[in-house]
């Protein structure tokens, strides 16, 4: 079970969806509620993993008890693998604090555990669900993330036109690249989707036409002590000097605050997309995947077969802009 956060978005489920593809591709993910994604994903390793990857999760853990009545959760509970020596702790983002605490005493007195709420050794989620209760529980507790220490103006280069780490996350795991994988960056500017893959351990590799530019989002992924492979100054919109790649994401210039050398967006899109085709792998049986976020006013044309678009995604800024993610797949 994985619980979203609460962003009015279609996002936090496409994010939870690609991770799972990721790294159990036979699995598939379902949203079983408004904040809740159930997969049939059982390995707790690939769970932990998704977990921390994902910008829009809040937990993730495995089921241990499906009930029609909250109480009856800690009956139906499997408690093969419960430590009486270990600790817990019951959270929930659907339920109150009594009612986790019912829940709690009903659980200690079914396993003979300890409470703890600073660092509990099981972590056990409750959620409301419409067809019912859920428990899943966690081994690597509570999840903290903080977005705040790579936040653009916390960065040594600065521009207007960059994107919070969250949003760049998302961005970069909706592409299913994995550690180890190739992951380019074609506009990278300031290196917001570059420094989110490299946090993950990802070879990063990043273009801009912009030589200032370049040299700006060099300075931000070494500020960060990053490992990465380095940006290149060119053309994107042409023939790109890179192949054998695994995946791209990338957030297309537009607006003052980008440099686009006197280009359209709609040209850059197009452009873009008819080249970057030729730059994936083509010696793994899995698709690859290309993410593109856009004006969502600016067309995106596919005249060739080489990508389909799996989905698209909106997200509202202001009165004059909502972005679109367009998830493209090849293959």
């Amino acid at each position: 079970m994985f619980v979203l956060s609460g962003e009015e978005l279609t996002l936090p489920f496409a994010e939870i969806r690609a991770l799972v593809e990721t790294y159990s591709k036979d699995s598939k993910a379902e949203l079983v509620d408004k904040r809740i994604s159930t997969s049939s994903v059982s390995d707790p390793e690939i769970v932990r993993k998704i977990t921390e990857r994902a910008g829009y999760c809040r937990f993730g853990g495995l089921i241990v008890s499906r009930s029609e009545n909250l109480l009856s959760l800690a009956n139906a509970l499997e408690i093969d693998f419960v430590d009486p020596g270990k600790t817990f702790a019951v959270d929930s983002f659907t339920l109150s604090k009594e009612e986790c605490g019912e829940l709690g005493a009903a659980i200690k007195s079914r396993t003979n555990q300890k409470v703890s709420l600073e660092k509990p050794d099981y972590l056990f989620q409750a959620e409301a669900a419409k067809e019912g209760f859920l428990l899943a529980v966690s081994t690597h507790g509570y999840k903290t993330q903080s977005w705040r220490n790579r936040r653009p103006r916390a960065r040594k280069f600065f521009l207007p036109s960059a994107i919070y780490p969250k949003l760049a996350r998302v961005l970069v795991n909706l592409s299913r690249v994995r550690e180890g994988d190739l992951f380019l960056d074609p506009f990278c500017g300031t290196g917001s989707l570059l420094i989110e893959s490299a946090v993950m351990g990802i070879d990063s590799i990043g273009i801009d036409l912009t030589r200032w530019i370049a040299r700006g989002g060099l300075l931000n992924m070494k500020g960060f002590s990053l490992d990465f492979l380095g940006i290149i100054r060119a053309d994107s919109t042409s023939q790109l000097p890179l192949r054998n790649i695994d995946a791209v994401a990338t957030d297309i210039p537009y607006g003052r605050a980008s440099s686009t050398k006197g280009k359209a967006t709609a040209q850059i899109l197009h452009e873009f997309v008819d080249c970057i085709s030729e730059s994936f792998s083509s010696s793994s049986e899995n698709p690859k995947y290309c993410i593109v976020m856009h004006p969502s006013h600016v067309e995106l044309k596919l005249e060739s077969n080489s990508f389909q678009l799996q989905e698209q995604h909106l997200l509202y800024v202001h009165r004059n802009l909502t972005r679109a993610i367009s998830v493209l797949r090849k293959g």
